[in-house]
């Protein structure tokens, strides 16, 4: 895998799903993310915004299978290969925005003719329910030992000229590894929804104590 470092500027970072499409310029040649069951490895990239300021350009971290190359309107700052080896029962640092969600049945489905579900997405708002959702999410693959929970202001955005909204945390804490293989597959391939709007890259590194 491929980390590395870009500024998006701020013509095309002011709205979410315009710097996803902006990032995809780094990499041409590659055919776009679609749509993935969960036994598929996900390609493209995954990206967390790192610093985004009204008027100045977005600082990203990009995770990709494929090293960026240069664009002429984007800073490609610097890439470098990394290849996480966890080994069971081993205590790792780790950082990750997210967008935790539950799904519920929707009752006003009737209402909504394009709608093909009986289902939809509800964030969960509350420190406590934002932290269940993550240890849930992870309870296979790591036992979380401590974790702080960070909210974020809502993430608007627009997409064929509809608005939207998404909630989004970052978690930072220590886990201990159960899977080492099911731990790698969720550094490739993310964590959660939304990844398109820079949530789910999941890092991790050696725990310092």
């Amino acid at each position: 895998m491929i980390l590395s470092r870009a500024e998006i500027p701020w013509s095309e970072s002011r709205n979410p799903y315009d710097m996803h499409r902006a990032i995809w310029r780094l990499f041409p040649g590659e055919a776009a993310e679609s749509r993935r069951t969960p036994d598929q490895p996900r390609r493209g990239f995954l990206f967390r915004v790192e610093d985004h300021r009204p008027g100045r350009p977005a600082q990203v971290l990009i995770q990709s299978r494929c090293r960026p190359q240069p664009e002429a309107t984007l800073n490609l700052i610097g890439s470098r290969e990394i290849n996480p080896q966890p080994s069971q029962g081993q205590r790792l640092a780790f950082i990750l925005t997210a967008n935790p969600i539950k799904t519920i049945k929707d009752r006003q489905t009737d209402t909504k003719p394009r709608k093909t579900r009986d289902t939809c997405r509800v964030p969960l708002i509350t420190e406590e329910t934002q932290r269940s959702w993550l240890i849930q999410r992870l309870k296979d693959v790591a036992e979380v030992e401590a974790v702080a929970v960070t909210p974020h202001p809502p993430l608007y955005f627009r997409k064929a000229n509809r608005g939207g909204k998404i909630l989004c945390a970052t978690f930072e804490g220590l886990l201990t590894v159960l899977d080492p293989n099911a731990l790698v597959a969720l550094l490739e391939n993310g964590l959660g929804p939304a990844k398109a709007f820079g949530c789910g890259l999941l890092l991790v590194r050696r725990a310092t104590s």
